[in-house]
């Protein structure tokens, strides 16, 4: 393997590909170079001999490989969480007035993971925290703070507080707020308040109002949310239009309903028009009923994909039939094409991509005070506290998160995909141990994804390509640049 070029192949309807692993590019050959780098199992011809030497004189096909899995070192570790903290989020309260069927509070029985409570933030410890957050994101240009529950508008008198104590704190600051919220306590106080402090607020909301309400329930009665939800919406775009811009969606596609379903009612309803649609597939993980994707949901969904292709290329004109799904593509196709830089080669000691600095990039803070890397890990789990407000961080802990890239290091160094990789440490948290079984256990629907982002490349390329007839430019106003 070490003698072969670090590479991975893969083939389009249009053309022949491989990803050269050492200069982070994609590359198109001819069919059969293509076919000989598959498994380079023969001696090349002519044709293919004088291929590889120009490929190489290029600075493709080299078999350099890592050495080794090696986290960040100390100094820059302490650099970042000492100057560079770039968002500061408070869970406010555990308390809600949801019940979500694969929420991490309330699906299934298990101790191990948290749940709903009347535990809440004191004004304290809130100001202790922005604070710790003053002092240590100093080097960092823009910054925020973020207010997490349970549902964080039960305890708005303590947000008032802090966003009053904030703003004094950090004035001349680039400082912004930002929510989490269910949509449902959305009042005119409140409302004016947000808006005058020009809070960026994401709204949960799962489609449809019957597949929205099969999962996101009101805890006192059992009564699906969406109506409530759909009310304060619609109030807040017709009497402060200015501040609904600041309004995007998270999604939860649960892919045992109609993908059509959801496409719809993202497409038609007003208030999604324009808007940033974040969208995952249900976490089962808590739930003791898992998720199946069912043959009818998959073709759908591929319908809808295949019209968006057609839609950013200029060759469908109806772009309200498949709008959320475009938004995705091309949200996702933005994210994925920014870590496609060119580079000279590997070096021999580094990390897989995926995990960041715990605490760097967002500082999670519950209403005890412990820190932990997010809001997506287990806050029920030693191995995820990071620290607390009292004691500042345990970078030993910290340590032990970003050794991860070693937990699986004789498989990561020889994987073609360890620039695009999404691993982090809650991939590989297994009741409170870092199990490389579990983090192996993500690797193959990671790298379908990273092939998938590929395809869909050099695709765009392709087909804009010809469509165009250059190589510049964006493809029909749709915000994709090749």
């Amino acid at each position: 393997m070490d003698n072969k070029p670090f590479i991975h192949t893969f083939k389009t309807p249009c053309g022949f590909y491989f990803f050269d692993v050492n200069t982070n590019q994609i590359v198109d050959v001819d069919e059969k170079t293509y076919q000989y780098l598959q498994n380079m199992a023969d001696v090349p011809d002519l044709h293919v001999e004088k291929e590889l030497t120009k490929l190489k004189s290029q600075g493709y096909l080299s078999n350099k490989r890592p050495l080794r899995m090696t986290p960040i070192k100390d100094d820059f570790l302490e650099h970042c969480l000492n100057e560079k903290i770039a968002q500061l989020t408070l869970q406010v309260t555990r308390n809600c007035n949801f019940k979500c069927s694969y929420c991490l509070y309330t699906a299934g029985d298990s101790a191990n993971h948290r749940s709903h409570s009347s535990q809440k933030m004191t004004l304290e410890m809130a100001i202790a925290c922005v604070d710790f957050f003053w002092t240590r994101s100093k080097s960092q240009g823009k910054i925020a703070i973020g207010f997490y529950g349970g549902e964080p508008l039960l305890e708005f008198d303590l947000i008032k507080n802090v966003v009053y104590y904030a703003e004094k704190m950090f004035e001349g600051r680039d400082l912004n707020f930002v929510m989490t919220t269910n949509g449902s306590l959305f009042n005119d106080e409140n409302i004016e308040f947000l808006s005058k402090h020009n809070f960026n607020i994401m709204v949960s909301i799962d489609g449809t109002p019957e597949v929205h309400n099969q999962s996101r329930k009101f805890a006192y009665n059992g009564e699906g949310t969406f109506h409530i939800i759909e009310k304060n919406l619609k109030k807040i775009k017709n009497v402060s239009p200015e501040f609904f811009k600041n309004f995007s969606f998270s999604v939860v596609m649960d892919p045992r309903n109609k993908y059509d379903e959801l496409q719809k009612m993202f497409s038609i309803e007003d208030i999604f028009e324009g808007k940033n649609m974040r969208s995952t597939i249900m976490d089962d993980y808590y739930m003791t009923e898992k998720v199946t994707f069912s043959d009818e949901y998959m073709i759908e969904r591929s319908i809808h994909e295949f019209k968006s292709y057609l839609s950013i290329l200029g060759k469908y004109t109806n772009n309200k039939s498949s709008g959320f799904t475009k938004n995705n593509i091309i949200t996702e196709y933005k994210k994925n094409k920014s870590t496609m830089k060119k580079q000279k080669t590997l070096i021999d000691e580094m990390s897989h991509s995926g995990p960041c600095v715990p605490g760097q990039q967002k500082l999670f803070v519950t209403v005890n005070g412990d820190f932990i890397p997010c809001e997506k890990v287990n806050e029920m789990s030693d191995v995820m506290c990071i620290g607390n407000i009292y004691d500042g961080f345990d970078y030993e802990k910290i340590r032990k998160l970003l050794d991860i890239v070693k937990l699986t290091e004789k498989n990561c160094i020889n994987c073609w995909a360890i620039q695009h990789c999404t691993q982090c440490a809650r991939n590989c948290d297994n009741n409170g141990e870092l199990s490389a079984k579990l983090k192996e256990s993500y690797c193959k629907d990671i790298k379908y994804n990273v092939e998938k982002f590929f395809k869909e490349y050099v695709m765009f390329k392709e087909l804009g390509n010809k469509i165009r007839g250059n190589n510049n430019g964006k493809l029909q106003n749709s915000g994709i640049s090749l």
